[in-house]
């Protein structure tokens, strides 16, 4: 049985958010959560929480007996991501079966949401991606997380023609521009730029946390990259978006450089995460050279919630086809016949 969370689940939710996987990597790892407190959000919410708590109970089972999943719903889109799966498949009491149930469940309950999305920063590993992959959720991009506990001694000072500024009211459509530049198609469609809808590029708002800055990068007053921060209890996230692929790295590395002196400048929460993704072509020797190393590998993988759609329907009138004009004839049965005929006859003899 699957049922939303309820105040007499609280000693089973404390049990198993010991042994939980969490999802996303970075989110999570800037601002822990428990997920005790999620749960009660959603019976006394505070703030802008809008977490869904689905509990498993199923007594007289001996593989699949309990679990909880957790889902937050993002803030002026349609759409949510998987916070929290217990138990974990690597504990004791894990199962495949209790995610596939409880991710089956409420796929099942969003279709009469206004969610038509779902995204799960899956860990790289074969058994929790083909469990999403069952239950519809498709991969679009994979991505290693870099972590840096120091960051070095480094310049703010921009040398040559470009040129590093806060971000600007103005730069909204530069940066939409270098977002459909340096982003694949694919991965486009899956964070909904191409469903038509009036959601903003992840370009262009701000991950949850305490403090958050955009940086631009700028040449001959064109866009050519940017950089986010983001601080939480934990740490800082850092987004770069840039043209990976070119031979000059030179704007990638004055980016990453002006991002990690700011950081050491501004004292923001250490250690620093970057993610980055499959179509970032030579970040790896970069990220390395200024000290980070590799901490985990993700599957980026999202489900597009189908909708039933009530539509009317002008139904065409049935073809009336027209009779043909009927003749009539005359019609006698046998015995009038033969009386005719006899009389005739009689008729006939006596005039003789």
């Amino acid at each position: 049985m699957i049922r939303p969370f309820q105040p007499s689940d609280l000693f089973l939710i404390q049990r198993l958010n010991r042994q939980a996987t969490r999802f996303p990597t970075v989110q999570t790892l800037l601002e822990p959560h428990s997920a005790l407190w999620t749960a009660f959000s959603a019976i006394i919410p505070w703030g802008n929480a809008r977490v869904a708590t689905f509990v498993l109970r199923q007594d007289g089972h001996g593989l699949v007996q309990a679990g909880f999943l957790q889902v937050q719903m993002r803030q002026a889109r349609p759409e949510a991501d998987v916070l929290c799966l217990a138990p974990s498949l690597e504990a004791p009491s894990g199962h495949p079966a209790i995610w596939s149930k409880l991710l089956s469940h409420y796929l099942h309950e969003v279709i009469h949401q206004s969610i038509e999305r779902i995204y799960a920063d899956v860990p790289d590993q074969p058994l929790p991606v083909n469990i999403f992959a069952g239950c519809g959720f498709q991969p679009y991009c994979r991505q290693t997380v870099w972590r840096l506990h120091t960051p070095p001694d480094l310049d703010l000072s921009v040398p040559g023609s470009l040129a590093i500024r806060p971000q600007r009211s103005d730069d909204a459509f530069g940066l939409l521009q270098l977002y459909t530049a340096t982003v694949p198609k694919r991965v486009r469609e899956a964070e909904g730029m191409l469903a038509g809808d009036d959601s903003l590029p992840p370009i262009l708002e701000n991950w949850p946390g305490k403090q958050n800055v955009m940086y631009v990068l700028a040449k001959a007053h064109c866009v050519v990259g940017a950089v986010q921060l983001t601080a939480g209890r934990q740490g800082t996230a850092l987004r770069l978006w840039a043209d990976t692929l070119q031979p000059d790295s030179r704007p990638i590395e004055e980016l990453l450089h002006f991002a990690l002196a700011a950081v050491k400048a501004d004292r923001w929460p250490l250690p620093v995460f970057i993610a980055v993704s499959d179509y970032h072509g030579g970040m790896n020797a970069i990220l390395s050279e200024l000290g980070f190393a590799p901490f985990s590998d993700r599957v980026k993988m999202v489900k597009h919630v189908v909708k039933w759609v009530r539509e009317s329907i002008a139904a065409p009138l049935p073809k009336i086809e027209t009779a043909g004009e009927v003749v009539p004839s005359p019609f006698a049965s046998p015995d009038a016949a033969k009386s005719s005929a006899h009389s005739s006859f009689t008729d006939s003899g006596h005039a003789l």
